[in-house]
């Protein structure tokens, strides 16, 4: 029996125990490979996943695997793309009907809408819709870099283990203690993480 068990062990490392190389090699129809020379995986890299979020959105998220971000970025980036639009076109509706109210021509009346509202009133709400439309457009830009910085993080932490064993562990410990503060005695307990 232990002369089938070692054969069984010879025939599997393919002689390399005499030889001095503790190496274990493969045997492919012939041809012997060895293991050092198979090939590696890539190493996941922060530079890539940074260049995929900096041309397209999401796409770094989708190189290191977290699908669920994808549609967070795109809807941060669509919410604030929607008002940056929606403030222009406030803005240009307003400005167009200051060009027409303050050309002196009688001739010219903006819409039904802004024909009765105070030059003063009309200024003040371009303004307010000009700077609504510079923080959407701020936003947008913000949520944009994220997406490429949150992109190079995850990339840096891909194999980052976060097993249970890693994670904190809280331990509740009951510590009754007395003291005499004045002349008192005290009795108490100590609830300790």
């Amino acid at each position: 029996m232990i002369k089938w068990i070692l054969f069984g062990l010879l025939s599997v490392f393919q002689g390399n125990i005499f030889a001095g190389s503790l190496e274990p090699k493969f045997v492919f129809s012939g041809i012997q490979v060895k293991k050092d020379s198979l090939k590696t995986p890539a190493k996941h890299s922060p530079h890539k996943a940074s260049l995929y979020s900096a041309l397209l959105p999401g796409l770094g998220q989708a190189y290191n695997e977290k699908y669920w971000k994808i549609p967070i970025v795109y809807a941060g980036l669509g919410i604030s793309t929607f008002y940056m639009f929606k403030n222009r076109d406030s803005l240009r509706r307003r400005q167009e009907a200051l060009n027409l109210l303050s050309d002196n021509d009688s001739n010219t009346n903006p819409a039904k809408y802004y024909a009765n509202i105070p030059l003063a009133s009309l200024k003040a709400q371009r303004s307010y819709y000009r700077t609504n439309r510079d923080y959407s457009i701020i936003a947008m830009a913000a949520f944009y870099i994220i997406n490429i910085i949150d992109a190079t993080v995850d990339a840096h932490f891909y194999k980052f283990n976060i097993d249970k064993p890693l994670a904190m562990r809280k331990e509740k410990r009951w510590n009754v203690y007395s003291s005499r503060v004045g002349m008192r005695s005290t009795i108490g307990l100590a609830w300790r993480f």
